[in-house]
């Protein structure tokens, strides 16, 4: 829709010894374009507003992760066992939230390759339960492996699903290792030190939080690419 912005100047001209000249209409348009014209490329407000509002959460989940990570960290009762898989997670986790505040800075320039790294952190998440089980596989119950490979599988599809689909998956599934992988895993496993499984509850909750905040970026990022 284009509207038509009218600007009207009337002047009265009179010369002293002749005849006085008409009045004369001087009128000048501009065309006004509104975000309804198709001609434009435009924003729309609900895009910008939806990711204006959410911007503020997405910073207190960042910083709550933040402090849950350097937490998790403290808790290591040792680091001498560097082949552990639990503590290798731990340090995975700090790099991932030390990615994710670069991501965050980038812009949109990386929202796509923050989304990858967080469906491969999905992924590694019932992997370390897995490494853990093989790592103290003599004083473990066989019967765990099959419960392991069981939900590496299904979080791999969470995460396999979050990347292609919606991001939602990912989010619901990173929240959802938390409250029904590790909180099943705490004081129930011989081979998952309990000061893992609380940290990595926490982290869980916290990150999932941040990754449904994340949302409308990756919406939008996706919309942006299929456009291109």
């Amino acid at each position: 829709m284009t509207s038509v912005l009218a600007v009207t100047q009337q002047r009265n001209i009179a010369t002293v010894h002749g005849p006085h000249l008409p009045k004369a209409d001087y009128t000048a348009r501009y065309p006004v374009t509104t975000e309804d014209d198709p001609n434009m490329n435009t924003i729309a407000k609900g895009d910008v507003s939806g990711q204006t509002k959410v911007k503020p959460i997405q910073t207190v989940a960042l910083i709550a992760l933040s402090i849950i990570t350097v937490w998790t960290l403290y808790m290591v009762p040792s680091w001498q066992a560097l082949g552990d898989p639990f503590l290798l997670a731990a340090v995975a986790t700090a790099v991932t939230v030390a990615c994710l505040w670069l991501t965050r800075w980038r812009g949109s320039r990386a929202v796509k390759f923050e989304r990858a790294w967080l469906a491969a952190f999905l992924v590694g998440m019932p992997l370390v339960y897995a490494m853990g089980w093989f790592a103290a596989r003599d004083h473990a119950a066989s019967s765990w492996i099959w419960v392991e490979l069981l939900g590496l599988a299904l979080f791999a599809a969470f995460a396999a699903l979050g990347l292609k689909n919606s991001p939602w998956f990912l989010a619901i599934g990173i929240a959802g290792h938390g409250l029904a992988w590790d909180s099943w895993h705490y004081k129930n496993s011989a081979y998952v030190p309990d000061w893992y499984a609380v940290a990595c509850l926490l982290v869980d909750l916290a990150l999932g939080a941040y990754v449904a905040a994340r949302i409308p970026a990756y919406r939008e990022a996706r919309r942006i690419a299929k456009k291109n």
